[in-house]
């Protein structure tokens, strides 16, 4: 999220989009937010969030709910965005859970063209672009037996986020950048650029902020 996070969160109500198992709603409550809501549509996760938070004592000031009305100074998503199944919707519901002066803070990565972009299925860098879906969804069916047939059907799901695509989604969104960082792949940080990006963008990090 960047150096200044603390920061940007201290004093405010803050809702981390996406918590999972909360640990880091659990530690922007325990570092200067007035109060932090975490969501995730799944309840069981919530429930060791809960448990983290009252482990930490910060109980009082950070729940988790599958939902929320209480609208946000900050909202978060952290790692999230190559996952959710409808990524233009999910702008939409963040933009309705934000103050009319708030910010959304993104940070996700590898996008899909990232050597290992495919996360699971990068067995080799990019080997997702070099098999076929089908192949490697058959792959998975020797070891998994949830029976997934696309990308998208996995536990988390895989959108084949790229950065073009991302930019395309808040251009057509309610939203739009207050700034747009792609943090490069460390070792090729030399070769990128507007051409290479694609390939070379390790985590996508940026603050969006409602159209006026």
């Amino acid at each position: 999220m960047g150096d200044d996070i603390f920061t940007r969160i201290a004093g405010k109500v803050v809702v981390d989009f996406g918590c999972g198992e909360g640990s880091d709603a659990v530690e922007l409550a325990g570092k200067g937010a007035k109060r932090v809501i975490g969501i995730d549509i799944r309840e069981e996760v919530l429930k060791t969030a809960r448990q983290k938070a009252l482990s930490a004592g910060v109980q009082d000031h950070c729940v988790f709910a599958t939902s929320t009305n209480e609208l946000a100074d900050v909202v978060i998503s952290m790692d999230a965005f190559e996952h959710f199944a409808d990524p233009s919707g999910i702008l939409r519901i963040m933009n309705t859970l934000l103050q009319p002066t708030g910010e959304i803070l993104v940070s996700f990565g590898p996008t899909w063209y990232h050597p290992l972009g495919g996360h699971l299925f990068s067995v080799f860098p990019w080997a997702h672009l070099v098999f076929s879906e089908k192949a490697l969804i058959r792959w998975r069916s020797t070891f998994k037996t949830d029976g997934a047939t696309r990308f998208s059907e996995v536990a988390g799901g895989l959108n084949q986020m790229t950065v073009a695509k991302f930019e395309t989604l808040v251009a057509d969104s309610p939203l739009r950048f207050a700034n747009l960082e792609l943090v490069p792949i460390r070792k090729v940080r030399y070769f990128h650029n507007r051409l290479t990006r694609e390939f070379t963008t390790a985590i996508v990090r940026c603050r969006l902020v409602k159209r006026t």
